[in-house]
């Protein structure tokens, strides 16, 4: 790849895939595991692609130890005409954040304890969690369809991702570290009440 992104020297191939790696990047993360052909170019022209980016606004989020990457908007301070946004910004339910940080508190917990770099949870581990969060149903099945839809949504979202052959089992991702911390684990587990004790007290 050539010091600029809009060189007109590169050739055919060299433009498909660096077309490639900016549009999978505008679409959503990359990660090592997964595209590593991405990964390795990404590594290796880094530089010029935060420069490309900057120019539209966005910044580069990458992590090599965990091995992830991802665009988000850059922010301006004393800036009186905000930019469009290239990048969408997620607005959470309280369900899909508590089940976030129910995640990344596991994450963390693997992490002292464990030298296997993946975190495999199962769908009733997650039914168990946000059990003591919800208000008491008669109709158990329907309850743990939420859960269900629950599970898709933060799939889609790519903080987890389904199991082949195994899907009750889900992986979940490392970039969740980069959208929630402990001082934010930390801060939701005090407003967050269990139901059970609403009840008791």
């Amino acid at each position: 790849m050539s010091d600029t992104l809009t060189s007109h020297a590169l050739s055919e191939q060299a433009q498909r895939d660096q077309s490639a790696l900016l549009i999978k990047l505008l679409k959503g993360p990359v990660y090592r595991a997964r595209h590593r052909d991405l990964w390795e170019q990404l590594l290796r022209d880094q530089q010029s692609i935060r420069d490309y980016f900057q120019h539209l606004g966005l910044g580069l989020t990458l992590d090599e130890a965990e091995g992830y990457a991802f665009m988000a908007q850059l922010q301006f301070e004393n800036d009186d005409a905000e930019l469009p946004r290239l990048i969408s910004r997620r607005s959470l339910t309280l369900a899909q954040t508590l089940l976030l940080v129910a995640l990344r508190k596991r994450l963390a917990e693997h992490d002292d304890q464990e030298s296997a770099p993946r975190l495999i949870v199962s769908r009733q581990e997650i039914y168990q969690w946000l059990q003591p969060y919800s208000p008491e149903v008669s109709n158990e099945l329907k309850q743990q369809r939420e859960y269900d839809a629950l599970i898709k949504k933060v799939i889609e979202m790519g903080f987890l991702s389904s199991i082949t052959n195994h899907p009750n089992d889900f992986e979940v991702q490392r970039i969740i570290k980069a959208f929630v911390n402990a001082e934010q684990i930390a801060e939701f587990s005090q407003l967050l009440t269990p139901q059970q004790e609403q009840k008791d007290d």
